[in-house]
């Protein structure tokens, strides 16, 4: 693993995820993690800062014009894609995301959740201008108007979010047990979680007409009772993968994330016991969580099975959950399944018999849960 900072990680200020942050979370977020910033780190704070500073007006604006409207809007059933990072949960959500009948968090929604109402357009066209065609950790389509995780959005609006642990990696394993897991959080924050992420989904079905809202978070994996209990209604998408491949693919996405968007160098050895250990805390949760789903309200799909019969697939997920018509739908999803058919993966160095026997023995559980081949 090799985290690379160099001065080219400040060619991504003006995109920076923490820019939309209201101030009282900025200043809890640097007090919590004690202000340990690295110093060659200091002039990203001051510029987010000041950014932060610059949007209070604006946040105050729309908070005013918009916050009784946003309360009032009734959210119906909404649908929720879950799976650790890197099984395949962006390219589910663009495809479905096509589907009309849809909303969704947009990429400008996410960085600006306080003001996309009011200063929407003028945010995007300055983000359209900054943003790469692609995101860094792979060849996956980037926009201000794609999908994007509102994992983002709610690190902008609250204290609980594992987004706030790719600002300060070194704390990033604590962050994970407060945020996604809850495990260490008192009741009061996974209250406060819950409470701006029902705001945040009703602000978007607000703005999208009361269509139905479609999310993608890996850390909602971990969620599953939390978010039941806003939307006990709620249906789920679960994706899953190899875990050999899933683990490869964390170990290149910290690689790529973490130099953009962190206030700390954290050391290799860190991060990679942190993915060993986020991915069996987040799992193990999911896997007694998910028991009290109700019926018809949770389907898995393989990430192999998923992408080489994306249209089968879909048809089984519109059916079991109750999506609607899925022939109207599925000219949609085509069009977008054919747009990536030429997609080239990323490629990986072949594992080292230390970190594969790590994950045979670490993972186990998961290997038996969803049949995949352990290499022993």
């Amino acid at each position: 693993m090799n985290l690379k900072y160099s001065i080219k990680s400040y060619l991504n200020l003006f995109t920076h995820t923490a820019f939309g942050m209201s101030l009282p979370i900025w200043i809890k977020l640097l007090a919590r993690n004690k202000f340990a910033i690295d110093l060659r780190f200091l002039p990203k704070i001051i510029f987010i800062s000041g950014n932060i500073i610059l949007n209070i007006p604006f946040q105050i604006y729309e908070y005013l014009c918009y916050n009784k409207k946003i309360k009032n809007t009734k959210v119906q059933r909404p649908v929720f894609i879950i799976g650790h990072p890197r099984s395949g949960t962006t390219y589910l959500q663009y495809v479905l995301s096509k589907d009309p009948q849809f909303s969704f968090c947009s990429t400008y929604e996410a960085l600006i959740p306080h003001t996309f109402l009011s200063m929407g357009n003028f945010t995007k066209r300055i983000l359209s201008m900054a943003m790469p065609d692609t995101r860094p950790q792979d060849n996956v389509k980037a926009g201000v108007d794609k999908p994007k995780e509102e994992e983002f959005a709610l690190a902008n609006m609250c204290d609980a979010s594992l987004v706030h642990g790719f600002y300060f990696p070194k704390n990033i394993t604590s962050i994970f047990d407060e945020s996604v897991t809850f495990e260490t959080a008192d009741k009061k924050l996974s209250l406060s979680w819950q409470n701006h992420f029902a705001y945040f989904i009703k602000k978007i079905s607000y703005k999208y007409k009361g269509k139905r809202v479609l999310l993608k978070s890996p850390a909602n994996t971990g969620r599953i009772k939390e978010i039941l209990e806003v939307y006990p209604d709620a249906c789920f998408i679960h994706i899953h993968r190899d875990p050999y491949a899933v683990y490869q693919s964390n170990v290149k996405l910290y690689e790529k994330i973490l130099p953009l968007l962190g206030f700390q160098i954290a050391k290799n050895q860190a991060i990679e016991d942190y993915i060993y250990y986020s991915y069996e805390k987040m799992y193990k949760k999911y896997l007694l969580d998910k028991q009290s789903i109700p019926g018809k309200q949770l389907i898995e799909l393989g990430y192999t099975d998923f992408v080489s019969n994306p249209i089968d697939q879909l048809k089984k997920v519109y059916e079991y959950l109750d999506l609607g018509d899925f022939n109207k739908a599925m000219p949609y999803l085509n069009e977008e399944i054919k747009s990536v058919k030429d997609y080239q993966k990323n490629s990986y160095v072949k594992l080292d018999a230390k970190a594969e026997n790590s994950i045979t023995e670490k993972w186990a559980f998961f290997f038996d849960a969803y049949g995949y081949s352990k290499r022993i």
